[in-house]
């Protein structure tokens, strides 16, 4: 079982062009945005990219469309806005592929996109500076990776080694998006879910306790009934940073309150999709007797 390893990062298409532009880019202090999306993997993937960028201290942040008012996947307005904030780098996580309006407007813009992404690639793929993709990679052995397990090749890639600390941000992604948990991600789970036991992230080990669960009773059940809903629901209903800034927050009284913060959100979640049903019910039964 644990002689299973991951795949070489660099089997994957593009994988060379991203890294040489993100050294450039540190080397000369541009700055670089995240731009993810607003589930549990894209939140997975824009921390780990987040993390990896830190670690490698480049001027680095991140942006997560709002559901609501922007929809989902790259949009002109935040990219004109990326370019007057000055960012110079563009990475898009768990989404990106079906972008090509987008991206050509972000090259107008003078700025790079390097797309990284997992859905469905469509025929018309946008003109990025690369993309890394596995279903676009003929020589990468594994296709079903989640957007946060792409986001993890690159990581893998930047750093030179496998960032073992991020294993546990990369399962919750994984596990959410409902990927097969073959090859690698077998692999990201089963490592996981074992750091997850003993992590030392604040914002996850408040969203445990908040969810009443017991560290000796952490397994993949946990991410996929715990976890990742209570993640999906900041992004559901609003603005899904909060969810990426619980995940990084490292302070044990803040961690507390942002988790407080999330769990009130799932309630609200909850109560919502209760009562859909309810009147979703309520308009069969009336269209019965209205019927009979």
């Amino acid at each position: 079982e644990d002689q299973m390893s991951f795949h070489d990062p660099f089997l994957l298409e593009g994988m060379d062009i991203a890294i040489d532009r993100v050294f450039q880019a540190i080397e000369e202090n541009e700055k670089i945005l995240i731009f993810g999306d607003y589930d549990a993997d894209g939140v997975s993937s824009t921390s780990v990219l987040y993390l990896t960028l830190q670690e490698l201290e480049a001027k680095v942040d991140f942006y997560i469309p709002n559901r609501f008012t922007e929809g989902y996947g790259p949009n002109k307005n935040a990219f004109k806005w990326a370019h007057e904030q000055g960012y110079s780098l563009i990475i898009t996580v768990d989404t990106g592929i079906s972008a090509a309006d987008e991206v050509d407007y972000a090259n107008e813009l003078g700025m790079d996109v390097i797309i990284t992404d997992h859905h469905e690639p469509p025929d018309v793929l946008p003109k990025a500076l690369t993309i890394i993709h596995p279903k676009l990679s003929p020589s990468y052995p594994f296709k079903e990776l989640a957007g946060v397990g792409v986001v993890f090749k690159l990581a893998s890639a930047l750093l030179g080694r496998e960032p073992e600390e991020y294993m546990e941000l990369v399962s919750i992604g994984t596990v959410a998006d409902l990927v097969p948990l073959v090859d690698e991600n077998r692999l990201i789970v089963k490592k996981g879910v074992r750091q997850l036991k003993q992590t030392s992230r604040e914002g996850l080990k408040a969203l445990l306790e908040i969810s009443g669960t017991s560290p000796d009773s952490i397994s993949e059940e946990t991410i996929g009934f715990a976890i990742g809903p209570r993640i999906n629901a900041v992004g559901r209903l609003g603005d899904a940073k909060p969810a990426v800034d619980l995940v990084l927050e490292n302070n044990r009284d803040l961690a507390k309150s942002r988790a407080e913060q999330i769990e009130l959100l799932n309630r609200e979640r909850q109560e919502l999709v209760t009562t859909m049903t309810e009147e979703a019910i309520n308009q069969v039964k009336e269209l019965d007797s209205s019927c009979s």
